[in-house]
């Protein structure tokens, strides 16, 4: 009786905000044992996606079409999520066979495992990268090939491991020793020394086709891959960013860096952070006393636009007040002081997010810290995608979208946003859209902590499913 008075208040709650449902079916491969994941698996261009469902035994499989009927019949595998909890990337193979790219936590020992919906069968291969000392910064998926980051230890040099599905594995390197990686000091600095000597021990994959949160964007070290060209940035200088592109196809990369804002108290302690959107260069710099946001053309390293602010006097460039947010108990208060802000941001993790709409740039600044009490658990796609809000689960670039959205709703920040037009001018009287992320947690807002949840991206929507723990039906709805 619960169950059906749950169901009916999920329904309820969906009706609420007429939101159509765009896929619902039973859990039939279940057995004994409760859900305790769901993810997807898109292949826009092949119009379809699978939906996993993971519980402590068994993964199972079932296959949609762009309409959400389902193509053929799903099945079950084992759950290698206790030896491999980090899903790297998958692909579709034709012929309704796919590959998942699994591997250890720290990227070293992979396995593929290929699925055949047809036969309802799977095959299993496990590889151990022969990577030299170093620290592996991070994996992603190129032309159907899982590459793997290493930079080597007490260099500038990159190590790149290609796995392929069949388990062979091809491996480059790409030197950055011509460049300058040195803060002034006497020593000569490579690259490895600065990450050290900066705490940076891992780097986040930046997903720009979803809205992003700050959680997403903290990291001082982030990739960005468009297509066969992957760019590294490095804020652990606080003098410039360091701006590295890997050209996978050509087998080549490139090296500049872009000079930060110099403030006026130079003995005052600051922190910076920068963000890529389309070719350009978001860099925010703050101290206790004051902040610079600056905007870089990447072609050519020209600061195009620049915003200041100093404690003491107000903020003239955003467009919502300074909102502190988050926390265990959805917390919200407004800050008034310019101080306030710039203390926490300055002591905390500066980020900046970006994303457009109608031709306007909307830009989130400030700075977060991710709850750890409080989250649904799920999946986190990217083993550098900042983490998982909930430890013990499966992470991996599979499914960006969905950690995007759970980082945009279960952390912590002080932040405010602004609006600037096509030109990066300031629009003052402008209003800042809800983006589909704030679509959806409105209308989740009732759903039970029972409730397990995904996101993911399909076509040019993006599709909310759940399942409670206690039901075997899932329901999915577009936004």
């Amino acid at each position: 009786m619960r169950i059906i008075l749950l169901s009916c208040l999920l329904l309820i709650s969906y009706v609420g905000v007429a939101q159509e449902p765009f896929l619902s079916f039973d859990h039939y491969l279940k057995k004994s044992k409760k859900p305790t994941q769901v993810f997807a698996a898109s292949f826009t261009e092949d119009k379809h996606f699978l939906i996993f469902i993971e519980d402590k035994k068994q993964v199972s499989a079932y296959n949609f079409d762009e309409t959400g009927k389902e193509r053929i019949e799903g099945f079950s595998f084992p759950n290698f999520v206790k030896k491999y909890p980090n899903i790297g990337g998958y692909i579709y193979n034709d012929d309704d066979t796919y590959t998942l790219y699994l591997s250890t936590l720290n990227k070293k020992k992979w396995a593929i495992v290929t699925l055949n919906f047809k036969n309802k069968s799977f095959d299993l291969q496990e590889t151990k990268l022969e990577i030299s000392k170093g620290r592996i910064l991070e994996s992603l998926l190129y032309n159907d090939k899982q590459y793997v980051f290493t930079l080597k230890r007490d260099t500038s040099i990159f190590e790149v491991s290609a796995l392929a599905a069949d388990g062979t594995v091809t491996t480059q390197e790409f030197p950055f020793d011509d460049s300058y990686f040195s803060e002034g000091k006497r020593t000569t600095q490579n690259l490895d020394r600065l990450l050290h000597e900066s705490f940076t021990r891992k780097a986040d994959i930046i997903d720009s086709e979803s809205p992003i949160a700050l959680e997403s964007s903290k990291s001082r070290t982030k990739f960005y891959q468009e297509d066969h060209l992957v760019t590294l940035t490095i804020d652990a200088s606080k003098k410039k960013t360091h701006y590295l592109q890997f050209d996978l196809k050509n087998k080549t990369s490139t090296y500049k860096d872009i000079p930060k804002t110099v403030f006026d108290n130079t003995l005052l302690s600051s922190k910076s952070n920068s963000f890529i959107f389309e070719d350009k260069l978001f860099v925010l710099k703050v101290s206790s006393e004051e902040m610079d946001f600056s905007i870089y053309n990447l072609d050519s390293n020209e600061n195009i636009a620049s915003f200041s602010a100093k404690k003491g006097t107000p903020i003239g460039f955003k467009n919502t007040p300074i909102i502190q947010e988050g926390g265990e108990f959805k917390s919200y208060r407004e800050l008034e002081k310019t101080s306030k802000f710039l203390r926490k941001v300055a002591s905390s993790n500066p980020a900046i997010a970006v994303f457009k709409e109608n031709d306007h740039y909307i830009i989130t600044l400030g700075a977060t810290q991710q709850i750890t009490q409080g989250a649904p658990t799920f999946f986190v796609y990217g083993g550098g995608l900042a983490g998982a809000v909930a430890g013990g689960v499966i992470s991996g670039i599979a499914n960006a979208t969905y950690y995007q959205y759970n980082a945009y709703s279960y952390t912590k920040s002080a932040r405010f946003q602004m609006v600037l037009d096509s030109d990066f001018q300031f629009m003052l009287d402008a209003e800042v859209p809800l983006n589909v992320f704030d679509e959806i947690s409105e209308f989740t807002q009732e759903t039970p902590p029972t409730v397990i949840q995904t996101v993911f991206k399909f076509d040019d929507s993006y599709i909310w499913g759940a399942i409670s723990a206690k039901n075997n039906r899932l329901n999915f709805f577009k936004f």
